[in-house]
């Protein structure tokens, strides 16, 4: 995940535990269940995965009135027994807990690392 994304290698630990999260809900051959439906007792819902470091906008709070309403952040995790996320704010260098998100998953697909990985013939 860290090597399709600009996110720094900081957030090295965020990867791996949402990758942790991913594997859990992950359906198997051997196991007619997932393990997290084994460990909860509920059916997984995947509505509400995302792409790891995908960019979003956050409607922001305060802020002047000619000022744009909605800042540009990066999700990085998800916080554990609830449905948000958590968002890295670049300029500010924070990372913070947010629910409603408009998230630009499509045009992440095209990162310039992406177009880098070119096979010779």
């Amino acid at each position: 995940m860290m090597s399709f994304t600009e996110q720094p290698l900081s957030f090295l630990g965020y990867a791996v535990e949402t990758g942790a999260r991913l594997l859990n809900i992950a359906p198997s051959k051997s196991v007619a269940q997932t393990p997290y439906q084994i460990w909860h007792g509920n059916p997984t819902s995947y509505k509400y995965l995302r792409v790891w470091g995908s960019p979003a906008y956050i409607k922001r709070l305060v802020g002047d009135k000619l000022d744009s309403r909605s800042s540009l952040y990066r999700f990085i995790n998800y916080p554990k027994e609830t449905t948000r996320y958590y968002f890295y704010d670049p300029s500010e260098q924070k990372v913070f807990v947010s629910r409603n998100a408009l998230f630009l998953d499509r045009g992440f697909s095209t990162d310039t690392r992406r177009d880098e990985l070119l096979l010779e013939e």
